[in-house]
């Protein structure tokens, strides 16, 4: 709840300073058109939008209803050529789920039940009704060339550097049950509590991604409008597409921390890797939808 408050604590705070930002340099502008060529503009933007990867086992997550919000800052070379930059805020999503999902990893031999401490000892968990879901708040610096064409429309491409402004995953299962295996006794231990090997029901986690910079191609299409007062509306569609893997390292984690007494946590599948195995491919953010744009020209 905390992290929702503050969430919509940041994006009134960004679309207030867009706002603001917008009206005072419009008004200054007015006074003596020292700008020349010039637009700046807000926009706003939804459509589906993803944090995509792919399982082990080839499944992809679901997409989910994003949206950006932004400010941008054009200078015209000509009529038909613009450099576009700004700043914008971008939401995505991800949603992964098994109906049953099985992992064995390597971890401490228990320090009770006369096993040899240099021995090998996995963990393993089955998970029932098991559901990943990521969020992720993306501040991005847009560089963009764009290409008017005829009259109305219009073309831009270029590319956006991103930095995660807040994020966050969480862990469900309906079902867990954990059991011991050693490689030198080659015996299976289930049912002992104690040792952290039980039957758990309606497990959840909430922790924070680990994230770094994004950065990805940008493609934007439409119709320009003009307006009085040499405003301007751009409507259209844009396809924003991930360049690189988001996540700061590759996954070396385990998908749940053995602890003996049951006090067990989870790392998402991005970061785990599933008996040596990385559990997913690399996550780039991927987004597509509808665009307006209102600018305010200058010397125009």
């Amino acid at each position: 709840m905390k992290n929702e408050e503050l969430r919509v604590k940041m994006m009134k705070r960004v679309i207030l300073s867009f706002v603001v930002g917008f009206i005072a340099v419009h008004l200054y502008g007015q006074q003596g058109n020292i700008f020349g060529n010039y637009e700046i503009g807000l926009s706003a933007s939804g459509g589906l939008s993803a944090l995509h990867f792919s399982t082990s086992d080839g499944r992809n997550p679901s997409y989910s209803v994003g949206y950006v919000l932004g400010w941008d800052f054009a200078i015209l070379f000509t009529e038909k050529w613009s450099f576009r930059t700004g700043v914008n805020m971008a939401s995505y999503h991800a949603s992964v789920s098994f109906d049953r999902m099985k992992t064995r990893n390597l971890t401490v031999t228990p320090k009770e039940g006369g096993l040899p401490a240099n021995s090998s000892f996995y963990v393993v968990a089955e998970y029932r009704g098991y559901e990943e879901l990521h969020e992720a708040l993306y501040l991005r610096f847009p560089l963009m060339v764009q290409y008017r064409m005829g009259k109305y429309f219009y073309a831009a491409a270029g590319i956006q550097t991103g930095i995660l402004a807040n994020g966050t995953y969480r862990i469900k299962s309906g079902e867990l049950v954990t059991e011991g295996y050693s490689d030198f006794t080659w015996q299976l231990y289930d049912d002992i509590p104690e040792h952290g090997f039980d039957i758990y029901s309606n497990i959840k986690s909430t922790n924070k991604p680990d994230f770094g910079i994004a950065l990805s191609g940008a493609l934007e299409t439409g119709v320009k409008w003009g307006l009085n007062n040499g405003m301007a509306l751009y409507t259209g569609v844009f396809l924003d597409y991930g360049l690189n893997d988001i996540r700061k390292s590759s996954p070396t984690k385990e998908s749940i921390v053995y602890d003996e007494n049951g006090a067990h946590t989870f790392n998402s599948i991005l970061y785990s890797k599933n008996e040596g195995t990385p559990m997913t491919g690399k996550v780039q953010p991927l987004a597509v939808g509808l665009r307006l744009r209102l600018s305010m020209g200058f010397g125009i």
